[in-house]
């Protein structure tokens, strides 16, 4: 009787400890190789997005990361990620004003770009050109367009 005790409480705290790993997500970085930046003045904002629905819009990103830029290629981590798929978009604000300057016919005047080597023609890209899946460790690159 004390043995069949012994193994069903053996047995039930298995199954516990086997349920807690069920519903464990692996948490993700994704590295961003800024590249291309004209200058180390000011920062680079990376905002990053994990839907098409509000891509590119203010508040709409997941997260966001402000950097110093340490020459023309600049790497950036964000850290921690659930695994899922992320756009980002960024801009090298060289005066530091905490606006990306556009001229008289919002055309722009500080440098730009998107994860996934996506480009702007005739307007931004779509979530779905600058999508990278992020599952453990990822990465990709952005070129800067000024």
């Amino acid at each position: 009787m004390a043995l069949a005790k012994t193994l069903s409480m053996l047995i039930s705290a298995a199954m516990a400890i086997g349920l807690a790993f069920v519903g464990t997500v692996q948490a993700a970085d994704l590295t961003v190789t800024v590249r291309h930046l004209r200058s180390t003045q000011g920062v680079v904002s990376l905002a990053l997005y994990n839907s098409a629905h509000g891509f590119l819009e203010d508040g709409a990103e997941v997260r966001a990361i402000d950097v110093t830029p340490s020459g023309t290629e600049t790497p950036v981590t964000f850290k921690d990620l659930p695994p899922g798929i992320y756009a980002i978009a960024a801009f090298h604000d060289e005066n530091a004003s905490g606006e990306f300057d556009t001229n008289f016919l919002g055309m722009p005047e500080e440098g730009y770009g998107f994860s996934n080597g996506a480009k702007a023609v005739l307007g931004p890209p779509d979530f779905d050109d600058a999508a990278v899946p992020v599952e453990a460790q990822a990465a990709t690159e952005l070129e800067m367009s000024y």
